[in-house]
């Protein structure tokens, strides 16, 4: 695979699972407000499926000093925290869905 593609290919991925990433998000606040799953078992597997989508992020912005050659300087610095942020906060939520609750809302 050429160079500009291959990047181009990482750049798509890395966007791809940010969006997934995000959709995470959405799942964990929706479940503690809402309580929108009745399964423990799917609740939980979902929860770990977000987490593990999310862990490459971290890994792909620092490793890569490719990726989104207009990113440059303090914006790259914020970019890798957002994906460390992102991560830790999946992380945590995981944690807490598999270890502490039953299905149901919690709020």
């Amino acid at each position: 695979m050429e160079p500009k593609s291959k990047m181009v290919a990482e750049a798509r991925l890395f966007t791809r699972l940010g969006v997934l990433s995000f959709a995470g998000m959405a799942f964990y606040y929706a479940h503690l407000f809402f309580g929108l799953f009745d399964n423990v078992f799917l609740f939980r597997a979902l929860a770990i499926i977000f987490m593990v989508v999310t862990l490459p992020l971290p890994i792909i912005a620092f490793n890569n000093k490719k990726l989104f050659p207009a990113v440059q300087g303090s914006s790259k610095t914020m970019l890798n925290w957002a994906t460390i942020l992102l991560f830790t906060h999946h992380f945590l939520m995981t944690f807490i869905f598999v270890m502490f609750l039953q299905s149901g809302k919690v709020f």
